[in-house]
């Protein structure tokens, strides 16, 4: 074995240049698989972080009519002490109970519909990490003579505002009546879907519900676990816990960005799968181009005795080796290169015109080690699987043909 090892890479490097060939191609698109995914893995964790940890978090719990009509009448009874039993469950890391309803928001040249949240700032920073959203201005710390409102970036621009200007919120009480109050914009937030930074707008709870009529009213309590994975689990124990209530998780709450993760995930792995075939295909053609040029010496070996089976081997060995150095290379430089751009991001151009759907304009791509490792597999198994074709049409040459090749 360790001479026809010896013979195996003495061949590959026969042709020099064939063999810097294919495994540059075989370099390259292992380079281009990775790149594919570590954007695509880059782009799933960047909407889910956006839109769950930032924005729905992993579970939310309402009055099971509050979902039909998102107003302050429908509030969770006992809505706070069930926060804190939540918050005591392990695997809980952090749990928000808001007064969320609809109403408007105007300012002196525009008027809009938007979602109050009222919250406390403590406890939604922790949450959804409002507090690190911030773009301009302070959290919740001003002691101004009007309440404050922490609002979207874009809102504020859709509402001709600025931080600092005075807004009215006008809104439903718990006993049906309208109400309207004068709250200033002391900060501006940003994330990346521009519908709910056009929409959502952060109030503190104790102003709104002294506004609403119920000091202690909750319509919302997020939650957020210490493992992402176990969510559907904790949202049925939740739901078997606290049957008259609406628990729902994620993905119940955004159907869409769980559909397209899921689709994703089964895409990403046939990409990698058939840029690593296409190059394979070439390796195929490599090796059997070294076959058809080989015939007469083929023909000698198996003519003085050598047996088929360690033709077979010799051929199938040569593919293992051009495909170990071309992958070995090509999964270093990958690693390189997606730990540079990790650092320094990745500008996806006309991305702005995605972030509707949750897209952001700078990736910063990132693969697990244990990636690498099935890549580098895969490179082998497709290598080998291209090697039985010119191995097979090596042992099918008659010596006595063979040996009078030119």
């Amino acid at each position: 074995m360790k001479t026809l090892a010896k013979i195996s890479w003495r061949n590959i490097w026969r042709n020099r240049t064939r063999t810097l060939v294919i495994i540059t191609a075989l370099v390259l698109g292992i380079m281009g698989g990775v790149f594919s995914a570590a954007i695509r893995l880059a782009a799933e964790e960047q909407q889910f972080e956006d839109a769950v940890e930032n924005m729905i978090s992993h579970i939310q719990i309402h009055h099971p009519e509050f979902i039909a009509n998102p107003e302050p009448t429908y509030r969770i009874p006992d809505g706070r002490q069930v926060a804190l039993e939540i918050a005591q469950r392990p695997g809980v890391k952090a749990v928000s109970a808001r007064s969320v309803f609809d109403g408007m928001a105007a300012s002196a040249n525009m008027t809009t519909g938007v979602r109050i949240k009222g919250v406390d700032p403590e406890a939604e920073a922790e949450t959804t990490q409002l507090e690190e959203l911030l773009t301009d201005g302070t959290y919740f710390s001003e002691e101004w003579r009007l309440p404050s409102v922490i609002a979207g970036g874009r809102l504020a621009k859709e509402l001709l505002s600025e931080k600092g200007s005075r807004i009215v919120l006008t809104f439903q009480g718990v006993t049906g009546e309208m109400v309207s109050a004068s709250f200033r914009i002391e900060g501006l937030y940003s994330v990346t879907s521009a519908a709910f930074e056009e929409r959502v707008i952060y109030v503190k709870q104790s102003d709104i519900n002294e506004l609403i009529g119920d000091p202690e009213a909750v319509t919302e309590i997020a939650i957020l676990l210490d493992d992402v994975d176990g969510y559907r689990e904790v949202a049925r124990e939740l739901q078997e816990t606290y049957p008259n209530l609406k628990v729902r998780h994620w993905a119940d709450l955004d159907p869409t960005l769980y559909y397209a993760l899921e689709v994703l995930d089964q895409l990403l792995i046939w990409l990698v799968g058939i840029i690593i075939m296409g190059v394979s295909f070439g390796l195929l053609n490599t090796i059997l181009m070294s076959i058809l040029e080989r015939v007469r010496e083929l023909g000698v070996l198996l003519a003085i005795g050598m047996k088929r089976l360690k033709v077979f081997s010799m051929v199938v060995m040569e593919t293992t080796m051009i495909s170990i150095i071309g992958g070995f290379i090509g999964l270093l430089l990958s690693y390189v290169m997606i730990r540079i751009l990790n650092v320094h991001g990745v500008h996806i151009p006309g991305a702005e015109g995605l972030e509707d759907f949750g897209f952001a304009s700078v990736l910063y791509p990132r693969v697990d080690i244990a990636f690498y490792f099935k890549i580098g597999i895969l490179v082998v198994v497709f290598a080998i699987l291209a090697s039985i074709y010119p191995a097979w049409k090596a042992i099918r040459l008659a010596p006595a043909e063979a040996v009078r090749e030119e």
